[in-house]
């Protein structure tokens, strides 16, 4: 007696690979683990430090063209917000003028 054949779309995700939600296909991001062997898959959203863990069925590979990752949309900046590089080495002293940052 042969096993019957799967018809269920029974996917996979390693860690790394863009994933987006069957769902909503504007939320998508990149797999960083998994739980409950494969069953629930741990997402980092692109554009943000948020972390969702999705149901299996739920997600499906992102089509990338020449293996891009996404971009996610430049939020424009709003008037009263002041931009801080904070890659830039910077000394904060009682007398140091912040421009509104701190």
């Amino acid at each position: 007696m042969s096993a019957p054949e799967c018809d269920c779309d029974c996917v996979e995700f390693g860690e790394g690979e863009w994933v987006e939600s069957r769902l909503n296909p504007n939320t998508f991001g990149i797999v960083i683990g998994e739980a409950d062997f494969g069953r629930f898959y741990h997402v980092q959203l692109a554009g943000s430090l948020e972390i969702r863990t999705f149901y299996a069925v739920t997600l499906r590979h992102m089509d990338l063209p020449d293996g891009e990752p996404p971009l996610a949309a430049k939020q424009p900046v709003a008037d009263n917000v002041v931009q801080v590089d904070f890659t830039k080495k910077r000394r904060l002293r009682p007398d140091t003028t912040t421009e509104g940052a701190a």
